[in-house]
């Protein structure tokens, strides 16, 4: 690359931080981030004893005192935000400190798209899948949030780069890099066990034989790499390897609305409907054209069919009858980054059709010809930036204008929001009824914790009382609930269809937050009582 090259991947990678690390405190906790964080400080200061000397911190008692915590899941994560917390809590504010980590993902990922794309779509493709990346609505969000899915999406991603690199320059050092990266892919989620299904039939089938002297070290310096770096298993490695595989093989089937119905498992197309409703429509046109431009054909570089390889690699796994599929595209959100460099593919064949139609009189000056770059980038990008824009930092109900938006999500069937990130709302309404001391049940009764934890940090009225057994129901002064459908009860949905909210919290018209008061309550509870007792 050229020296302004260098500067602009430079300039990527700084806004993308930035941008992250400004707006981190804008987003509310997830369920999953409270175990996480609290896990990670545990790590990162383990690692402060190793690195310091402490030589007992090695024994297998201390390992496993340290590493049990949350152990169902890789290390990865929780120690690089437990670290930046240490690093960073006496310069970024509240949850900031903890979340860098998942903004230096995002970055890091954006500037492995450039790069890799750069040669297969020219200088404006791969800027324009780099940015496409960047204003996913639904990515943007995640990039907030310290938890598996960014980092395991950007080493997903780099992996397959660093590979496809390694086979076609018959480099030895670029596929130990590769092999590297696949170790830290390993130890962000459990999706990198899928990067051989991608690489292997891809060096097979394009590169004959030569994908056994430069795709070894994939097998060998990856599983290296990830027992390394998470200390639970130095011990005991058989025992808890088949622990950590066997609870993801019989993970737990939470429930999902998907299409007007509850379901424990959707069906296979869940994956693929998903996607479509929730990348920016022009974005996800351009994927398609990109994708037809990457089918195998004679003459094309094959890096091109390698990210319709990782693309179906992403989406497959959460096809499968069985496999967990809730929570919106989050379990599949390593698809993102290939989606993003076909639609560079598609910006760029778009981009040179419609220079060669205007310029077939008069062939375009160079600027006319960056002009029209730039405009339809822009024109391309602008649903995604207005998405981003309108629903800050509610990112995640984010819907294209395939199903109306987040209104017409609801409408059609979709889960609204998921996460618990939409709690940090609460005290808007919660505050100005504490003096009241109020009992409010929360549904699911697992969402009081982020409940009290903004008690414990002062941003919630301490008198507010917080109840989860729906059997007291009557008794409580508010009910409290996400629209997260499938987590409804009974309850929540003959509030919702019934009656009037005394409180929501909407964005563009569509609540994600709901309290209803004693009232409400009592008015539907003799209709369930007798559904109930009817049986």
């Amino acid at each position: 690359m050229t020296r302004a090259e260098r500067a602009l991947v430079a300039l990527l990678f700084a806004a993308a931080l930035l941008s992250v690390a400004l707006t981190a405190n804008q987003y509310g906790i997830t369920y999953d981030e409270q175990h996480y964080m609290s896990a990670g400080a545990a790590y990162a200061g383990w690692w402060g004893r190793v690195l310091s000397g402490d030589l007992g911190a090695l024994g297998p008692g201390q390992v496993d005192e340290v590493w049990r915590l949350n152990h169902e899941h890789p290390p990865l994560e929780k120690t690089a935000a437990g670290a930046a917390y240490r690093l960073f809590s006496g310069i970024l504010p509240g949850l900031a400190a903890y979340r860098i980590s998942g903004a230096f993902w995002f970055a890091l990922t954006i500037c492995a798209l450039y790069c890799f794309t750069r040669r297969l779509w020219g200088r404006a493709g791969a800027l324009f899948a780099s940015l496409s990346f960047a204003s996913l609505p639904r990515v943007f969000a995640h990039a907030h949030f310290a938890a598996l899915d960014m980092p395991v999406t950007a080493w997903f991603f780099i992996t397959i780069a660093l590979l496809a690199e390694a086979l076609r320059r018959e480099r030895f050092r670029l596929a130990a890099l590769g092999g590297v990266s696949f170790g830290l892919a390993l130890l962000a989620k459990i999706n990198a066990v899928f990067i051989p299904f991608v690489i292997a039939p891809y060096g097979l089938i394009w590169w004959r034989c030569r994908w056994r002297q430069w795709l070894l070290p994939l097998l060998a310096i990856g599983p290296a790499v990830f027992y390394a770096g998470w200390p639970w298993l130095w011990y005991h490695p058989f025992s808890r390897l088949r622990e950590y595989l066997g609870f993801h093989a019989g993970h737990a089937a939470y429930n999902v609305w998907y299409l007007g119905r509850l379901y424990q498992y959707a069906p296979w197309h869940y994956p693929f409907v998903v996607t479509a409703v929730t990348v920016p429509l022009l974005v996800l046109a351009l994927a398609l054209l990109g994708a037809a431009v990457s089918l195998p054909r004679r003459g094309r570089r094959p890096e091109r069919v390698l990210l319709l390889l990782g693309l179906l690699a992403c989406l497959l796994p959460s096809a499968l009858p069985h496999s967990p599929k809730y929570n919106g595209a989050r379990l599949f959100l390593p698809a993102f980054p290939f989606l993003a460099a076909l639609a560079g593919g598609g910006f760029a064949s778009l981009r040179a059709r419609l220079t060669a139609a205007l310029g077939r009189k008069q062939p375009l000056e160079r600027r006319s010809t960056l002009l029209v770059g730039v405009l339809l980038g822009a024109l391309a990008l602008m649903p995604g930036v207005r998405g981003l824009v309108l629903l800050h930092p509610y990112q995640l109900a984010y819907y294209n204008a395939l199903v109306g938006g987040a209104r017409g999500a609801a409408e059609r069937g979709f889960e609204t929001i998921y996460w618990g990130q939409v709690l940090e709302e609460a005290p808007a309404f919660l505050d100005t009824v504490a003096r009241e001391t109020p009992t409010v049940l929360v549904i699911p009764k697992g969402a009081i914790s982020l409940l009290t934890m903004q008690q414990q940090a002062g941003a919630l009225d301490p008198r507010v009382r917080f109840i989860g057994d729906e059997r007291q129901a009557a008794e409580a002064d508010y009910v409290l609930f996400q629209a997260m459908q499938s987590d409804y009860t009974p309850l929540c949905w003959a509030l919702v269809k019934g009656e009037r909210p005394r409180w929501t919290f909407s964005v563009e018209g569509t609540p994600l937050l709901y309290v209803y008061d004693r009232a409400a309550v009592l008015a539907v509870l003799p209709a369930l009582r007798s559904l109930g007792e009817d049986g």
